[in-house]
């Protein structure tokens, strides 16, 4: 690459940009001057619109117009049809979380609702109200209660300190010395 040709193509694309700018003026002198300096047939310049398209704004010649912009109109399908794509895959992973959750969640509250004998919106609540006094998901609350790695009781257990068994009822023990 020639360095005279580079230095005065820099100081021709500056020259151009003072009182009175014209970006098309600007954009032609720059794709005229790749010709040059790149040793090619013909240089383009694409920009993309405010909705993402490419756009040919500038090249060596008006066949040279039309051509750029068919390639990036084929471009612009492309970067588009793949952003779709990536999308689309986010959201089925991220539904597939969801349901996968919601599956924990459904199991744990049938483990709870058995064990502590309440009914299923009641081992909702409980395990909602654990995951938000925790300050943890709801679903990592509930795949650790099916883990038998969380412990969960009800309310009134919690306060006297009692387990409960799986009738729900806080176990009676027996005091010493006294018949059953």
């Amino acid at each position: 690459m020639d360095g005279e040709l580079l230095s005065e193509a820099f100081v021709e694309l500056t020259d151009t940009m003072v009182a009175g700018f014209d970006v098309i003026d600007f954009l032609h002198v720059l794709t005229d001057r790749s010709v040059q300096l790149l040793d090619v047939s013909a240089a383009g310049l694409l920009l993309a619109d405010p909705r993402s398209e490419l756009r040919v704004v500038a090249a060596s010649s008006e066949p040279d117009i039309r051509v750029g912009q068919a390639l990036a109109d084929v471009a612009t399908i492309s970067l588009l049809h793949e952003r779709s794509m990536r999308h689309s895959d986010t959201l089925n992973e991220q539904l597939q979380t969801a349901l996968n959750s919601r599956v924990i969640i459904e199991q744990a509250k049938g483990k709870l609702a058995e064990r502590l004998g309440v009914d299923m919106d009641r081992a909702f609540t409980l395990l909602r109200d654990r995951a938000r006094t925790s300050n943890r998901r709801l679903s990592d609350l509930a795949q650790a209660f099916i883990d038998g790695t969380e412990t969960l009781t009800s309310p009134a257990a919690s306060r006297s300190g009692q387990q409960l068994p799986g009738d729900g009822k806080p176990r009676q023990y027996p005091r010493q010395g006294s018949q059953p």
